[in-house]
């Protein structure tokens, strides 16, 4: 037979302050939703990190983009930024294709687009961007001071700060590629715009927590 409710065992809360509370939070929701234009936007750009150019020892282009990421780091090579390009990103697996790298796709798509071989290094051991950061330190000139990062918008920020991280002493530009798929002003309206910005925020918090050991 059930216990006899005990008067104790509960919080009485006042009619009035349940009320105020629910309009309070429709309140809020409603505000929320008509000028969700204006905070929506400063959750991506708070992702970004798009600075101004320098001279530099070398462009590092990360893996894992669709050709914007590679456009970028060849026009920043023509223009004479950096005598040198890196690309970054371990195997593809897909099938029927063996040893393809994300490094090597970068690598090609930069000399279709006019860097010459011998001023691209690719890092074809790296799977994540921590990875990115410790590889391209070790496969930079011995005197190296500045290098471009090139990556997607969305990715700058977390970027930037592993390898400002992995370097302390290496002044790191972020650039954002222009992917067409991604505007900022109006992410939440596709659904891979709101994939990458949820992802990238979990990634940041993971990173913030564990740092490149996790």
């Amino acid at each position: 037979m059930p216990s006899a409710l005990n008067p104790d065992d509960y919080i009485l809360v006042p009619k009035r302050a349940l009320r105020r509370a629910s309009a309070g939070l429709m309140l809020t929701l409603a505000l929320a939703l008509t000028f969700h234009s204006l905070w929506l936007p400063l959750l991506a750009q708070a992702l970004i990190v798009d600075e101004p150019l320098q001279q530099a020892d070398a462009i590092v282009v990360l893996g894992g983009g669709i050709g914007d990421r590679e456009a970028t780091g060849a026009r920043l090579f023509t223009q004479g930024y950096a005598p040198l390009v890196i690309t970054t990103g371990g195997e593809i697996h897909l099938p029927g294709l063996a040893e393809l790298t994300a490094a090597g796709l970068a690598a090609d798509e930069l000399e279709s687009r006019g860097v010459p071989p011998p001023a691209i290094i690719q890092l074809t051991e790296s799977q994540t961007t921590c990875d990115d950061a410790r590889l391209t330190l070790a496969a930079l000139p011995g005197d190296s001071k500045r290098v471009i990062l090139v990556t997607d918008p969305f990715h700058t920020r977390r970027a930037q700060w592993l390898f400002n991280r992995a370097a302390p002493e290496l002044d790191v530009i972020a650039v954002a590629a222009s992917p067409s798929w991604f505007d900022p002003a109006h992410w939440w309206a596709t659904d891979i715009g709101i994939i990458v910005v949820a992802q990238e925020y979990v990634k940041f918090a993971v990173t913030l927590a564990q740092g490149c050991n996790g």
